[in-house]
């Protein structure tokens, strides 16, 4: 489990300024990202899309010191901070769109939290398939329990809870069909307010 001091760690408002809830949703998030690295193995490379400051490749390089972690982004300030915070990953700038310059040869790529955001989803998920790793992490919010829990907060009130950026919603099922014509889905879960799976590119 994340311990809570591991949230200082970061500038990031949603890690720093995290309440106990929060902190308590988002360990528990953190730690189903956790189990299914686990049943991905073998791993030995891995590469994380939409790293941000590096608070889950930063979390599992830790507890995973023989693994190498490579991270990328599309916010500079992020990428700087995350290699002074986490030196032994690699990071570069770069877009969930374009992955072109990456090597082959992963093992397993995340993507939490990024696809939402994306007017294209579908497109970085043809990114991912191209790089051909053994194993994909992706996780987005669970809908509409993602804006539920906003609204209950008194979050994004006159939006009925939905965040300004997340112009995609999905639940376990849209989700599945987004996934499945690239990736044979192995394991769906949910960590409220998220759903996340396990698959293997086709």
């Amino acid at each position: 489990m994340i311990p809570d001091t591991y949230f200082g760690r970061f500038e990031t408002a949603k890690y720093r300024r995290a309440g106990a809830l929060k902190r308590k949703l988002i360990q528990r998030f953190a730690r189903a990202i956790h189990d299914l690295f686990i049943e991905a193995n073998p791993v030995q490379r891995v590469l994380e899309i939409g790293v941000g400051e590096g608070f889950l490749s930063g979390y599992l390089s830790e507890k995973f010191p023989e693994k190498h972690f490579t991270g990328v982004d599309l916010n500079p300030a992020d990428i700087e901070r995350l290699q002074r915070q986490f030196p032994s990953i690699e990071a570069r700038v770069g877009t969930a769109y374009d992955l072109g310059d990456l090597p082959a040869g992963f093992d397993l790529v995340i993507c939490a939290e990024v696809l939402e955001h994306l007017d294209a989803p579908d497109r970085a998920l043809a990114e991912i398939q191209r790089l051909a790793p053994r194993r994909v992490i992706l996780s987005v919010p669970h809908e509409p329990f993602f804006m539920l829990s906003n609204l209950l907060a008194g979050n994004n009130v006159r939006r009925l809870g939905n965040d300004s950026e997340h112009i995609n919603h999905w639940n376990p099922t849209s989700f599945r069909r987004l996934i499945e014509p690239r990736f044979d889905v192995l394991r769906m879960t949910t960590s409220y307010p998220w759903v996340l799976c396990l698959a293997a590119p086709r």
